[in-house]
C-alpha cells in the first residue's frame, strides 16, 4: 500500500519536492520560533511590547502586498477574519496588564502557523497533485488512527499506560481526577474483570494529554470513516473500524465527544439526503452499529450522566457534583474577565496565571470549560464576535453553493467541535482543535473556489 504511494509520486511528471519541504518546514517552525523566542527574552525579557513573533507577522504582510496582484484572487472574507482575529489575539497581550504567561507568543505563533496551513489549498503544485496528496494524507491518517484506537482500548483494559512514552503517552494514575471515572460495577458485569481501586477506572486517552481531546480525536476519526464508508468499496472494512472507533470513544466516558458525535452524524445524513445523495443503505448500517455500541456501552454512559444523575450511582454522583463545581467556578471567573475587560481582554494564553485575581477564593488551575467565554475572556469580545461570524460564514456560504460530500463531512467536523466548545476548551486551546476547526475552514473556503477543484474520485481512496 505504502509502495503504491511511492511509485505514483515517482512517476507523477514532477514529484512534489516544494510542497513536502513547505510541510516540513511548518512541522519543524514551532521549535524554531521556540529557540528564537527563548533567544529574544534572555535580551529584551518577556516583553509585551516587542517580540520575534511581530517580526514575522511584518515579513507575511508585507510578502502579501508584493505578491497582491497573485494573491488578490484567494483572498475572501473567512481569510481576512481569520488574520484579524490572530493580529486582535497579539493586541490583547499587547494591552494587558501585569504578568504574561511564558509562552502566550509561542503558542500564538502556532496559531499563526495556521494562515500557512490555509496556504496549501491554493498552491500550484497542490493543484496538480491533489491525488495523490489525498491519498496519503488518508492512509496516514487512519494508520495513525489504528495505533490509536488500539492503545485507547488497551489502556482501558488493562488500567494503566502501555507503555508508549516515546509517542507521549502521559502516565495517568489514579489519583488524577478528571482521568478516572467512578462506576459502581455492580451495574456493568464486564467491569469486574478489570482491576480497579475503590470502583474508580482510568479513562481511554491514547498518546493525549487528556481523554477528552482523544475523544475530540475519535470524533474527527469517526467522521471521516462515515465519509470512506460512502466513497469507497470497502464499507465493511470502515464500517467495522467505525465499530472499534466508537468503542474506544465511549471508553473515552467524554460526554460532550458522545454526544457531539451523534449529532454532528446525523446531520452528515440530512445533508446528504437534502443534496440527493443515496445513503439510505448507509444509514441502516449506521443505525446497527450505534444500536450494538448503545447494547454494550449504555451503562457506561449512564453511569457518566449521559441520561441525568438520577439514573447514576451515588459514588459517580459524588465525582460528577464535583467537577460540575470546578467548572461553574471557572465559568464564573471567566464572565468576570469578561464585565471587567470587554474589548481585547485578559490577554491571549493569560488565563490559568489570572484567573485567581477574578475571583474571591482560589480556583483550579485549568481553563474555562466553554470555548466562547475562554476567547472572550482572553482576547475580547470583539475577538470572539469575529470568530463567530468567521465560522458563520464560511458554513453559510459552503451549504449554499458548494455542498457536496467531502465539503459535507468538513461542516461536521466544524459542528462537532463548536458544539464540544460548549463544554470544554480544548477545540481552540489545543493544536488540535485549531487544526481541525481552521483547515476545516480553509478547505471550505477554497473548496467553493473557481481556483481549486477539490473532487475525490473512487480511485483515490485505494
Amino acid at each position: 500500500m505504502y509502495k503504491k504511494i511511492i511509485d505514483s509520486l515517482k512517476n507523477s511528471r514532477k514529484f512534489p519536492y516544494k510542497l513536502i519541504l513547505f510541510l516540513s518546514l511548518i512541522v519543524i517552525s514551532p521549535a524554531i520560533f521556540k529557540f528564537l523566542d527563548h533567544s529574544f527574552q534572555k535580551t529584551f525579557g518577556l516583553n509585551r511590547f516587542i517580540n520575534v513573533i511581530d517580526f514575522i507577522f511584518l515579513g507575511f504582510v508585507s510578502f502579501c502586498f508584493l505578491k497582491k496582484d497573485k494573491l488578490k484572487r484567494y483572498l475572501s472574507l473567512e481569510i481576512g477574519f481569520l488574520v484579524l482575529y490572530l493580529l486582535l489575539a497579539r493586541l490583547s497581550i499587547l494591552f494587558s496588564e501585569g504578568e504574561i504567561h511564558h509562552r502566550a507568543f509561542y503558542d500564538l505563533f502556532k496559531a499563526y502557523i495556521l494562515i500557512a496551513v490555509c496556504l496549501l489549498f491554493v498552491s500550484p503544485t497542490f493543484r496538480k497533485h491533489q491525488k495523490s496528496i489525498v491519498k496519503i494524507f488518508f492512509i496516514l491518517f487512519f494508520t495513525y488512527t489504528v495505533f490509536e484506537v488500539s492503545i485507547g482500548i488497551m489502556q482501558f483494559i488493562l488500567q494503566k499506560p502501555i507503555g508508549f512514552t516515546v509517542f507521549n503517552e502521559p502516565i495517568f494514575s489514579h489519583d488524577l481526577g478528571s482521568c478516572k471515572i467512578r462506576i459502581d460495577t455492580s451495574s456493568a458485569f464486564l467491569l469486574k474483570f478489570l482491576p480497579s481501586q475503590n470502583s474508580e477506572f482510568l479513562r481511554a486517552h491514547g498518546t493525549f494529554i487528556h481523554p477528552n481531546v482523544f475523544a475530540g480525536f475519535l470524533n474527527v476519526s469517526a467522521l471521516l470513516s462515515l465519509y470512506l464508508i460512502y466513497k469507497t468499496k470497502k464499507k465493511l472494512l470502515f464500517s467495522l473500524f467505525l465499530f472499534f472507533q466508537l468503542i474506544a470513544l465511549i471508553l473515552t466516558f467524554s460526554r460532550a465527544g458522545f454526544a457531539a458525535f451523534i449529532i454532528s452524524s446525523f446531520l452528515f445524513f440530512f445533508l446528504m439526503g437534502l443534496k440527493k445523495y443515496d445513503v439510505k443503505k448507509m444509514l441502516f448500517v449506521f443505525l446497527t452499529i450505534m444500536l450494538c455500541i448503545l447494547a454494550i456501552g449504555s451503562k457506561y454512559l449512564i453511569e457518566r450522566g449521559f441520561l441525568g444523575s438520577f439514573f447514576q450511582s451515588k459514588k459517580a454522583k459524588e465525582l460528577n457534583i464535583l467537577s460540575a463545581k470546578t467548572r461553574d467556578s471557572l465559568k464564573d471567573v471567566s464572565i468576570n474577565m469578561i464585565e471587567k475587560k470587554p474589548i481585547l481582554g485578559i490577554g491571549f494564553r493569560n488565563f490559568l496565571i489570572k484567573r485567581n485575581e477574578y475571583s474571591k477564593i482560589p480556583v483550579e488551575r485549568a481553563y474555562v470549560h466553554n470555548i466562547y467565554l475562554l476567547l472572550g475572556a482572553e482576547t475580547g469580545i470583539l475577538t470572539l464576535a469575529i470568530f463567530i461570524a468567521m465560522v458563520l460564514i464560511s458554513l453559510i456560504n459552503t451549504i449554499k453553493s458548494s455542498l457536496n460530500p467531502a465539503t459535507i463531512i468538513s461542516i461536521c467536523m466544524i459542528v462537532s467541535f463548536l458544539l464540544i466548545g460548549f463544554f470544554d476548551h480544548y477545540p481552540i486551546s489545543s493544536t488540535l482543535g485549531r487544526l481541525v476547526l481552521f483547515l476545516n475552514i480553509a478547505f471550505l473556503n477554497f473548496s467553493k473556489s473557481k481556483y481549486l477543484k477539490f473532487k475525490l474520485s473512487h480511485s483515490i481512496l485505494y
